[in-house]
């Protein structure tokens, strides 16, 4: 064999081993492919599945996060209520939709009797409500409930031999009751009872969910009752202050008033030294006038001239101490204190004076021309002892001392339309006063005589 034959032999050769490996090559890359056709088939499934089941499990978590904010709000909504009625109505939508009870009821205990009526029911006519009455003493699930003071549910009862007699009995039917307390004693306020459910196949989950429901009913039904009280006891205060302000409000002005009832230990019996003002009135003539008229006509007469009065003090910040026959003595600086109060005294008793021409016609024209009327004034300031004397059942609010005797005294000397004021009142306000100087006069209990002045106007 030459040498070109044995160069085309090996050329053969070498083709033929080549087309082997290609094939070789081919058929591997073919089982590669379709290996890797099954596993992007693989990793395709997985990838679903994973997908499938992330997307389940973020409906479930979308869900249970919807039904919580759900639940929170609805127990948000009962806590916060004030209203029994809408606390109940809330409560009762709850129960219905996480444990399927179709009908439910609140009971609360008289507190005399010990029974045990409807306040509020879901599924129950009002002719049903008013028929129920519970004692602690029946022989049902709901009665077991009270005396044992503990939630009962009817699987865990079925399971008892003891009570599960009472199972069906009574007039209520119960698959769970829970009793509901007063915060402050303790002692059974009322029963929460779910009479019909759509399962009985509940959990202990759902147990302790209607535990909680019951729980946050006890708390709702006690700042409902803490808010009824206090709004009742406000009202009763508010009567009372009403009445107080009806009989004493004739006597002493609103800012007075205020003040007894803002501080009602002011009316504690004792007295304290203060410097007031004191004006003491008296009708001129009162025993002539006396004559003229009735008695029925005198109590109406005075009562009129007293009212004329009254109105003026109290619009000048004064306090009517109190009446002594046709006479009036008022203080200025008491109980209340104003930087006025010896001004509002001669204004008071100026504005006095001038009521007295208007009640004085008034009266003529009933009793005739030949009627006058007329007061005499006398003002004095100085230290006082104020306060309430007398005893614990019958007190009044009145100042004693020498000045109060002063001003009584100039009073007494005061011809009918005057006012006769002290140094002592003309000291304070001689820049807002025209003023007549009098002689001075002997007062009982004083060595030296008081210099005295004729009240004429206001500056």
């Amino acid at each position: 064999m030459t040498i070109p034959d044995l160069i085309i032999l090996g050329l053969i050769g070498l083709i033929l081993f080549l087309v082997k490996k290609t094939y070789e090559i081919s058929k591997k890359h073919d089982e590669l492919f379709q290996l890797n056709q099954k596993y992007a088939s693989e990793v395709y499934k997985i990838k679903n599945e994973v997908r499938e089941k992330t997307t389940e499990m973020t409906a479930k978590t979308t869900q249970k996060t919807v039904k919580q904010s759900t639940l929170f709000l609805k127990i948000k909504k009962i806590v916060s209520s004030l209203d029994p009625q809408d606390i109940c109505s809330t409560l009762f939508d709850l129960l219905e939709k996480e444990l399927g009870a179709s009908k439910s009821c609140i009971l609360l205990a008289e507190s005399k009797s010990k029974i045990f009526r409807v306040l509020s029911s879901k599924g129950m006519s009002n002719e049903e409500e008013h028929k129920i009455a519970v004692t602690t003493h029946e022989q049902s699930l709901i009665g077991l409930a009270i005396r044992s003071n503990m939630l009962i549910d009817i699987n865990s009862i079925e399971k008892e031999q003891t009570f599960s007699a009472l199972i069906g009995r009574g007039q209520l039917k119960t698959f769970m009751a829970a009793p509901i307390h007063y915060s402050k004693t303790g002692e059974i306020m009322g029963i929460l009872n779910i009479c019909e459910m759509e399962s009985i196949n509940y959990t202990n989950d759902d147990k302790n969910l209607f535990n909680m429901v019951a729980s946050i009913l006890e708390v709702a039904l006690n700042n409902s009752l803490l808010y009824e009280n206090q709004l009742e006891e406000s009202e009763k205060r508010a009567l009372e202050t009403e009445k107080v302000k009806e009989i004493f409000g004739k006597y002493v002005s609103s800012q007075i008033m205020d003040e007894i009832l803002n501080s009602p230990e002011s009316l504690e019996l004792g007295g304290i030294n203060r410097k007031l003002t004191i004006l003491a009135s008296d009708i001129r003539g009162f025993t002539k006038l006396s004559e003229m008229l009735t008695p029925q006509e005198m109590v109406a007469m005075l009562n009129d001239y007293f009212s004329v009065m009254t109105e003026i003090v109290n619009m000048n910040h004064g306090t009517v101490d109190k009446f002594i026959g046709d006479a009036m003595m008022v203080l200025f600086g008491a109980p209340l204190a104003t930087d006025n109060d010896v001004f509002n005294s001669v204004r008071t008793a100026l504005e006095m004076q001038d009521a007295i021409k208007i009640f004085e016609e008034k009266w003529r024209e009933v009793r005739g021309n030949n009627w006058t009327f007329n007061i005499g004034i006398g003002i004095n300031t100085g230290e006082v002892v104020v306060g309430n004397i007398g005893s614990a059942s019958r007190m009044e609010y009145t100042a004693i001392g020498d000045n109060v005797n002063v001003a009584f005294r100039l009073e007494s000397i005061a011809p009918g339309g005057t006012v006769l004021i002290t140094e002592s009142v003309f000291s304070e306000i001689q820049d807002r006063v025209n003023v007549e100087k009098m002689p001075p006069v002997t007062v009982k209990g004083r060595e030296q005589p008081v210099q005295v002045y004729k009240l004429l106007s206001l500056k």
